[in-house]
């Protein structure tokens, strides 16, 4: 049993059953983050932010939100924060230069 230091008067009681639960759905979790940061180091793939991606796309994060549900620019989501792939938005610059020509 838990007891809250906040309010004394809240007690939580967890089973067994549900902390192992917790705790391997914890392991997974961080064994999905050490996946996906192994295959970015080993293809030389760098992993940028949101805010990053719309900058140097110039579009919206909006636009990004669309792209990954259209199949355009895929997300890559580490510890519940959302990541795209350098080499992906470099592919997505070339493609609009050559448009532009």
């Amino acid at each position: 049993m838990f007891q809250n230091t906040e309010n004394p008067n809240i007690i939580l009681q967890v089973s067994l059953e549900d902390l192992k639960k917790f705790a391997e759905e914890i392991l997974l979790g961080a064994k999905s983050i050490a996946m996906i940061e192994a295959e970015a180091a080993a293809s030389g793939s760098q992993l940028i932010s949101v805010d990053d991606a719309a900058k140097l796309l110039a579009v919206s994060k909006m636009t990004l939100y669309r792209w990954d549900k259209n199949g355009v620019l895929k997300k890559v989501e580490i510890g519940g924060k959302r990541r795209y792939r350098k080499s992906d938005i470099d592919r997505l610059i070339g493609s609009k230069r050559s448009n532009l020509l």
